[in-house]
């Protein structure tokens, strides 16, 4: 018996990163593909966007039993390399200062990775998303704002024992 599972796909400007083939799909049709500690850092990263993750906690989520933390700092090189494509970077992967790893929000989670986008031409104009498009997408910012209201209540039960 076999069980159909969608897979996640995460949308940025000029590529797509989907988790499961640990793979990025850029709009000019080629494909890079990550090592397992490339992709599961950039899932991760991609989980939690826009908050920054400490390397330490990356290190410890994300690294096998039997790697050095040495060997992780090169997979996070590694992974920094291949965010940029023609000189330009794609992937929104960012240190923050000594503090840690970012990656900015996608512009669309989707539960599945649809038909490969068509690069605009120069002389046509930008085209507006189809509803079939909208049906295929999934919209979901629950776990951001979740993430948020969880911080924000955190800080202010700190703030309230600390005055």
């Amino acid at each position: 018996m076999t069980t159909k599972v969608n897979t996640r796909c995460y949308r940025f400007a000029d590529v797509d990163f989907e988790p499961e083939s640990r793979t990025l799909y850029w709009t000019d049709q080629t494909i890079t593909v990550l090592s397992y500690e490339e992709s599961r850092m950039l899932e991760m990263l991609c989980y939690y966007a826009g908050e920054v993750l400490s390397s330490r906690t990356l290190f410890k989520q994300v690294a096998l039993p039997d790697s050095s933390f040495a060997q992780h700092q090169s997979v996070v090189t590694s992974l920094m390399a291949k965010s940029y494509r023609n000189g330009k970077k794609c992937l929104p992967f960012e240190v923050v200062g000594e503090f840690g790893y970012r990656v900015a929000l996608p512009q669309q989670t989707l539960s599945h990775r649809p038909a490969p986008r068509k690069q605009p031409q120069a002389d046509e104009p930008p085209s507006l998303a189809k509803p079939d498009d909208l049906q295929a997408a999934d919209f979901s910012i629950t776990k951001p704002l979740i993430v948020l209201l969880s911080a924000a209540t955190v800080i202010i039960g700190i703030t309230a024992l600390l005055t």
